[in-house]
């Protein structure tokens, strides 16, 4: 009987299968920030530049990533930039370096 290379012979250790849920989206920043216990959301805005006459001359995108994390105390980071892929590296540049704020004191109150 010839076995199929494709089945596993364990339970414990299957065969890597190719990846079936489509591309992976998010930037890798925000995905390594996730893995390490950072809560990620981002926002868009932009800022429209007109001239005297009310004309739309320039149209500027940002970007603002933003974490937050509680191990006892809430911790918070934020970034802008022009780019989804810069708000992310810049939020992750800024918590590598500790630039992250800690914020004061919060006390749950249970009901």
């Amino acid at each position: 009987m010839v076995q199929n290379p494709n089945m596993s012979t364990s339970l414990r250790r299957s065969v890597p299968r190719p990846r079936r849920h489509g591309m992976v989206l998010a930037p890798e920043d925000r995905r390594l920030l996730e893995r390490t216990g950072w809560r990620t959301t981002l926002d868009y805005r932009e800022n429209h530049v007109r001239g005297r006459d009310g004309r739309l001359l320039e149209v500027m995108p940002t970007w603002t990533a933003e974490a937050e994390r509680y191990d006892g105390e809430l911790v918070v980071a934020s970034a802008t930039a022009p780019t989804v892929e810069d708000a992310w590296a810049l939020l992750r540049m800024d918590i590598e370096a500790d630039r992250a704020v800690t914020m004061s004191r919060i006390r749950l109150v249970r009901s």
